[in-house]
């Protein structure tokens, strides 16, 4: 207590003079006068609190810079519309531009009737391929729904004055300015006789229909989709291992991409564009976006290439970039749409280019439909000959019981394995012997038969009528 005191005595006065005397120590108050003890304070309201985070994130995070696409590197120019500002970039091909080995304007020329058969979608056969709109996009998400927004559009279509295809990209430079794009969108469809992107049906066009309800903006109507995702899929179930569209324009169309933004970059590098405005970051999703709609073009190119003709027995097909197995996929696909004659010409040009088993197991088949039994049967025997497949030694026991005859080859073959379940298996193995117990026995004598009585004859009542009816004419 003496320490506080002469600490009390070291302070100058409030008037400038010395510092008063101590005064004397208060007497201690009795226990039973003791002070009751503090109130708690009162705890802040919910909207206090938010008000306080609102503070303190405003005077910790300065604001983020507008991003400006027409400046810098993006290749991006401002259009303003009703709707709002447009970042439009459009580029022309040229005469010969091409997709490593396959050239753009092949696409042109796509024969819709093929593209339908191996789309399995009759809808496209009557689609023009010249006014096709192609169309792929670049999103924060890919999850989908009402949170998922596409802030990149690549579109790509022909150009009817100048034969050119043009390619053409709208920006989302902020959340929030998704009419315009949306707009520009509405206006291609309307013109295209066809849609056409890669894995389109399940992620992009459900993805847009949602962004036009959420903006409430009406829906285009759409034309015929061709999604290449499927016929890719389908071709070249054998070939690759991955059908990813970059995996398909570097291992089929033979070009590889250099320096290319992985896909599961792009969101990040979308969100850092929106925080800092660094435009350069989001040159490569631009690249990458451009890169993916004229490989769609090429592609269709090469899945539409027409049927070339058969000369001097041996089958001329154009598309040099797909192989054996490629074509045999592809003649299993028109098998499945019931084109018999097309499959053939493709399973015969598979052959010619070295399909294997796939190739003549897809012929036999086609045979098998078009009713050439006999060709079937040579094709079966050569591939039973050439892989151990269950589904093949079936298909050669049936044409060996029903076509040739050959019960005792059709039973053998029953002892390899046939891949039937035992119940089918146990009949068709009793009615193959019980056919061959039957060609055993010594073929039984013809009896002749009796003529029933009254046969061949006119009833005598009705033959003395007619007698007497030319008689007497």
């Amino acid at each position: 207590m003496a320490s506080f005191l002469t600490k009390l005595a070291r302070l100058p006065s409030s008037l400038g003079g010395a510092a008063p005397a101590a005064a004397a120590p208060a007497p201690a108050a009795p226990v039973a006068a003791a002070a009751a003890p503090p109130r708690a304070p009162s705890r802040p309201s919910l909207d206090e609190l938010r008000d306080r985070i609102a503070r303190i994130v405003a005077r910790d995070v300065p604001a983020p810079p507008r991003a400006d696409p027409t400046r810098g590197e993006l290749p991006f120019v401002v259009q303003h519309t009703p709707a709002g500002p447009l970042y439009l970039h459009r580029a022309r091909s040229s005469l010969g531009a091409r997709v490593g080995r396959a050239p753009l304007h092949a696409a042109i020329h796509a024969d819709p009737a093929m593209l339908a058969l191996l789309a399995l979608d009759p809808a496209l056969a009557g689609c023009d391929p010249r006014r096709a709109l192609y169309l792929d996009t670049e999103t924060t998400g890919l999850a989908g729904g009402t949170g998922t927004v596409p802030f990149l559009l690549g579109l790509a279509w022909l150009d009817p004055e100048t034969n050119l295809f043009v390619l053409e990209q709208a920006l989302l430079r902020r959340l929030g300015e998704e009419a315009p794009i949306l707009d520009l969108l509405t206006e291609r469809i309307a013109q295209a006789s066809m849609i056409v992107t890669y894995n389109g049906k399940s992620f992009d066009m459900p993805l847009l229909r949602t962004r036009y309800v959420m903006n409430r903006l009406p829906k285009p109507i759409e034309p015929p989709h061709l999604d290449l995702v499927h016929v890719a899929r389908r071709i070249h179930a054998t070939r690759l291992k991955s059908r990813t569209l970059v995996a398909i324009e570097n291992e089929v169309l033979g070009r590889g991409r250099i320096g290319d933004v992985a896909g599961g970059d792009i969101v990040a590098t979308y969100a850092h564009f929106l925080r800092t405005g660094d435009d350069e970051a989001l040159l490569g999703v631009v690249e990458h976006n451009g890169a993916d709609v004229l490989a769609m073009v090429a592609l269709v190119g090469l899945y539409g290439e027409p049927l070339g003709e058969s000369v001097e027995g041996e089958v001329e097909y154009a598309p040099a970039a797909l192989d054996g197995s490629d074509l045999a996929a592809a003649a299993s696909v028109l098998r499945r749409a019931g084109a018999l004659d097309q499959a053939d010409t493709l399973a015969s040009a598979a052959l010619s280019r070295g399909g294997g088993a796939r190739a003549r197991r897809a012929r036999g088949d086609i045979a098998k439909a078009r009713g050439d039994k006999a060709r079937a049967l040579a094709d079966y025997e050569a591939l039973a000959a050439e892989v151990d497949d269950a589904g093949v030694r079936l298909e050669l026991a049936k044409l060996y019981e029903h076509h040739v005859r050959a019960f005792d080859k059709a039973l053998s073959l029953l002892s390899q394995g046939t891949g039937e379940e035992s119940e089918a298996l146990d009949r068709r193995r009793a009615r193959l012997q019980k056919k061959i117990d039957r060609a055993a026995l010594p073929p039984a004598p013809k009896r002749r038969k009796k003529p029933v009585r009254g046969e061949g004859t006119l009833p005598l009542a009705l033959g003395e009528d007619l007698f007497r009816k030319v008689e007497g004419e």
